[in-house]
Formats: C-alpha cells, sequence, structure tokens
C-alpha cells in the first residue's frame, strides 16, 4: 500500500509534500540554497539542510525557522490556504477563471466598503493601519481576498437565474411604489393596548407613549418611528402593512397583532409613488438586484465551503493537528455555552408567557446588504 504523504506548511503559503518508500537515499552534498549558497545535508538525510542565515558562523537552518512559525500562524494560514484551494477546485468543476484583474477589482471592493469614506490615494496607509489593529497578515488578507473573488464569480451564475421580469417588476415597486412612515407601540397583550389608548386619549403625544410603554427598543427611542416603506417591503408582517396603509394621515389604528405581538400603528406621511418609467431605470434596478443577490449567495457559498472543509480537512502535521482539535474544541464549549444561554433564555420566557407579559420583537426593519468579510475568512469555519 502507498504510504500517505505527511503535509507540511511552507513559509510561502504553499503546500510542500514528499514521502518516499524503501530506505532514504543519499543527497547532493552542495544543493544549492534560495541566497545561491550552498548548503550542506547529511548523507543520510532524507532531503538537504537548507541554511538561510547564520550568526556569527552558526548556521540557521529552515527547519529552525519553520518549526516556530509553524507553531504561532501554522492552522491560520492552513486554514485560508485549503478555502482558497477549495473555491478553485470548484472554479474548474464550473469552468469559471478569475483573472488577475477580477482579484484586483475584488481587492478595491474591499477597500472601498471597508474605507468608504477615505480618499482612494489613502487606502493602502488605511489597510496597513486595519492589519496592524487586528493582527492580521497581508498574506492572510489578501488570501481572503482572492477567496471572495472566486466565490464572487461561482456566485453570479445563481444570482443572474434568480432575475427576471416579475422580480426587476417587484424591485421597481419597492423603490418607486407608494410609501407610508409611520410610528408604533408595541405592546405584550391587550391590557396593554388599553392603556396606550388611554393615555393617547388623554392627550399624550404619540411619541410619548411609544417612548414609554413600547417593548420594541429599537423604536420606542425614536418615539416609535419607522423608516418610509412599500407595500411589498420585506421584513413587515402582512399584517402591519395592511393596516399601516389602510389609514389617513394621522390617524391611529385598532389593535394590530403580528407575530405574537400587538401594536397601535399612527400613520405620519404617505408618499405618492414617484413617477419614474420602469423602463427607464430597469438596467439600474437589474444592476442593483444583482450585486444584492450575488452578496447573498456569496455569503451562502461560504458556509457550504466551511462546512464541506471541515468534514474532508485531514491534518497529518501533529503540531497543525494539535492546534485544530484545540480550536475545534474551544469552538465546541462556545457552542455549549450559547446553548446553555439559549436554554436559561427559554426558561425565562417561558415563565413571562405565563404572566401574559412576553417582550417580543416588532416588525424587521430592512437592512442593506453586508460587505463580506474579507479577513481572518478563518473564523467562519469553527462557528
Amino acid at each position: 500500500m502507498k504510504k500517505k504523504c505527511p503535509v507540511v506548511l511552507s513559509v510561502g503559503l504553499a503546500l510542500v509534500t514528499g514521502c518516499t518508500s524503501g530506505p532514504a537515499v543519499p543527497v547532493d552534498q552542495n544543493y544549492p540554497g534560495s541566497n545561491g549558497m550552498s548548503t550542506t545535508a547529511p548523507s543520510n538525510s532524507m532531503a538537504p539542510t537548507r541554511i538561510v542565515a547564520r550568526l556569527a558562523g552558526q548556521p540557521i537552518t529552515m527547519e529552525q525557522l519553520q518549526r516556530p512559525l509553524l507553531e504561532g500562524y501554522g492552522l491560520v494560514m492552513l486554514l485560508n490556504f485549503v478555502q482558497l484551494e477549495y473555491v478553485k477546485q470548484q472554479a474548474i468543476k464550473e469552468n469559471i477563471t478569475v483573472s488577475p484583474q477580477e482579484i484586483k477589482a475584488e481587492l478595491d471592493l474591499a477597500l472601498s466598503r471597508r474605507f468608504a469614506e477615505a480618499d482612494k490615494s489613502e487606502y493602502e496607509q488605511y489597510l496597513n493601519l486595519y492589519l496592524q489593529q487586528t493582527h492580521t497578515s497581508r498574506i492572510e488578507f489578501d488570501t481572503a481576498v482572492e477567496t471572495n473573488a472566486y466565490l464572487r464569480k461561482l456566485a453570479e451564475p445563481t444570482a443572474r437565474a434568480q432575475i427576471n421580469d416579475a422580480t426587476l417588476q417587484e424591485a421597481f415597486r419597492q423603490l418607486y411604489g407608494e410609501t407610508v412612515q409611520v410610528r408604533h407601540i408595541q405592546v405584550g397583550n391587550m391590557q396593554e393596548i388599553i392603556e396606550a389608548k388611554r393615555k393617547l386619549a388623554a392627550g399624550e403625544p404619540f411619541e410619548q407613549v411609544a417612548k414609554e410603554m413600547s417593548r420594541n427598543a429599537r423604536t420606542a427611542e425614536l418615539g416609535g418611528e419607522l423608516p418610509p416603506f412599500s407595500r411589498q417591503a420585506f421584513g413587515y408582517p402582512q399584517a402591519f402593512k395592511d393596516a399601516a396603509f389602510a389609514l389617513k394621515e394621522g390617524e391611529v389604528s385598532e389593535a394590530v397583532e403580528a407575530q405574537g405581538a400587538y401594536h397601535l400603528i399612527k400613520l405620519e406621511k404617505r408618499f405618492a409613488p414617484k413617477a419614474v418609467k420602469f423602463e427607464d431605470v430597469k438596467d439600474s434596478l437589474r444592476e442593483d438586484l444583482l450585486s444584492r443577490l450575488v452578496e447573498a449567495q456569496m455569503q451562502v457559498l461560504k458556509e457550504q465551503v466551511a462546512h464541506d472543509v471541515i468534514r474532508t480537512l485531514i491534518i497529518e502535521d501533529p503540531t497543525l493537528q494539535k492546534q485544530y482539535e484545540a480550536k475545534i474544541h474551544q469552538s465546541d464549549q462556545q457552542i455549549t455555552n450559547r446553548n446553555e444561554i439559549k436554554e436559561q433564555f427559554e426558561r425565562e420566557r417561558a415563565k413571562i408567557l405565563q404572566s401574559a407579559t412576553q417582550p417580543t420583537t416588532g416588525p424587521a426593519l430592512p437592512s442593506a446588504p453586508v460587505a463580506p468579510e474579507v479577513a481572518r475568512p478563518p473564523a467562519s469555519m469553527t462557528r
């Protein structure tokens, strides 16, 4: 049976594999080193000893240099490297190529998102500062950027397939259709609805009652105010949207039950559809929608890559294996701790439900897609 080759991570991020069968073969005693100097290897060694430096005539070998680097940074570099290799393999299967220009474009995109307020000429300076603050090496950052470039190219076909006239019309209605802006008071039961209505009837401003009584901490501090939204907006319960659009400006709704909570909704302002023709903005809508769908698909692929790498990765170097096992144990412990917190939360939630005063969350606010994280991708692999 053929002997498996152990994997060793070299300083230059290349994976060096090597194995032999049978007795060791003597090597050339004058093996040329990378600096042009000859190095000497024992005749019974499988490979020459490569001298990288000398101190007062004493040689410093590559093995001496590699071992502490492997112990200090080996696992991080390995996980970066295998993720990149994995997406490259997937790209080959899909007949997808990524050019140096596309990798450069991914770098420019990452920098423009991370340092949006800076001038382009300052990106390199800001990046160096960022890398220092996050204790990230430039090779880690560049490897993650290249990985993202492959992920983007892999995500595009799936994202494009989701775009058709129907999805574009939907995006058009969301962006240019009629919208409303409302305030809401969110409570946990009808007794609190009655109390809120009593305060409103007594002349207390709607926003003041929202600050005092609303259980939605995110909007309560804003006096219950929500940003304008359309009938097609995502993240709002349908009953909530129906009630909001049925109101006249200044009018307050009756109690609206949505997703286990009760709401009083006040219509602040109604905005007429924008005078824009679909055909005039169709191309820009397509670009924007494609960008958002690609970002979403990239996140899906990242999770899949992390899962597949963990499932298939076999580490044969003892030092890296020990680090990897420790990392997995740490991750498992974090998951256990999170589960314990969740269980405790569920117990407290049950108590609250029994007293009919359950605090609930309100309509989620739509959020812009988050730019893909390009630094330290291994973090996602142990979550």
